[in-house]
Formats: C-alpha cells, structure tokens, sequence
C-alpha cells in the first residue's frame, strides 16, 4: 500500500506540473495572438507616460522636460503648492509669442494635470554676459540674470477654467486684461522688449 501511495502522489504531481505548464504557455500565447491582430506587427511601447497626479519635487524635473518649453528653465522650484519658474530668454528672436506658449504650457501643466499647486511664478530671464571673462572659461561659468517680466497665476484665478486656451493666441503681455489676470510685472527693459 505504502508504494501505490507514493506512485500516486507522484501522478498527481506530475499532474498539478502538466497542467501548470499548460496554463503558463497559454497565458504566453494569447497576447501574442492578440497584439499581431491588432497591430500587424508594429512596436509596441514599453513605458507609458503615467498621469502627472501631483506635483511633487521626485516627478518636478521630469514634468518640466516633458513640456518641451522652447524658454530653457533656468531655475525651477517647488515649495510646499508653489511652482517657481524662472525662464532664460537668450534671444531676442524669443517675443511674446514664444513666452506666451510656454507660460501655457506651465499653466496647463500645473493647474489643469497636477491637482496640487496652488500658484505658480514665473519669471522670464535674461542672462547676462560677463565681458571680462576671456577663453574657455566664459562659457563654463554661470551668467548674471537680469528679470524682464514676472507672471503670478493662482489655482484659485477665475478665468484659467474658461480662458488659458485663449492665453497663446491673445497678446497677453500688452492686453491690459491679461496684464492683470496675469499679474504681469515688467522691468524696463522688458517692457520695451515686449512693445
């Protein structure tokens, strides 16, 4: 009895593997038949960009790139549900259109896919060069800024439900209604920049 006990356990083993393996190889198979009926072949991706839920200071850096701003972010900070964005205008071909494009896409960013800021500033930079620096260093060493104009955007401001998709398409650096919906602030210099 003792060895027609342990040659059945063994069937049973050997059952439970077979069918086990079985499952697995099927479960394998289907998606491939699946994905070839419905992609005909074609790459399929293999991360997928998750949903910005909140901002916070471990997803900040990959949440500015992934706008693909055309202003280069010359500094960017996240303290407690404020977004401090200070934006590098290098060129004077960067006009308002090109500020404006890439203020939007902050304010998209912030207060329509994150659920967590509150305000965000932005700062729109100009930097400076130092003329008494010579050779290979000029260009390693960091530039002064000097401020052209400042935004200031709250979550709790009326017209970003209604109009923010409005805001690239307006002249909002010389529209007063946009000047003060966007608490704009302007320096001399950038003021006569933007006229």
């Amino acid at each position: 009895m003792r060895r027609g006990y342990t040659l059945s356990i063994w069937r049973r083993i050997s059952l439970a593997s077979t069918v086990t393996l079985i499952i697995t190889l099927a479960i394998s198979i289907l998606p491939g038949i699946h994905g070839r009926e419905s992609a005909d072949n074609s790459d399929q991706a293999v991360f997928r960009a998750a949903p910005l839920k909140g901002l916070s200071s471990g997803n900040l850096v990959d949440s500015i790139i992934s706008l693909q701003l055309q202003l280069k972010p010359a500094r960017v900070d996240w303290k407690g549900a404020v977004l401090s964005v200070d934006l590098s205008v290098e060129s004077e071909d960067d006009g308002p259109e090109v500020w404006a494009n890439d203020m939007q896409r902050l304010l998209r960013m912030a207060f329509i896919q994150a659920s967590n800021v509150k305000r965000v500033l932005i700062r729109y930079m100009e930097p400076l060069q130092d003329d008494s620096i010579h050779g290979p260093d000029r260009e390693n060493r960091p530039s002064k800024m000097r401020m052209l104009a400042a935004a200031d955007v709250r979550y709790t401001d009326a017209w970003l439900m209604t109009e923010l998709d409005n805001l690239n398409t307006s002249s909002p650096f010389t529209d007063s209604v946009w000047k003060g919906r966007l608490r704009l602030l302007f320096s001399d210099i950038g003021s006569s920049r933007l006229q």
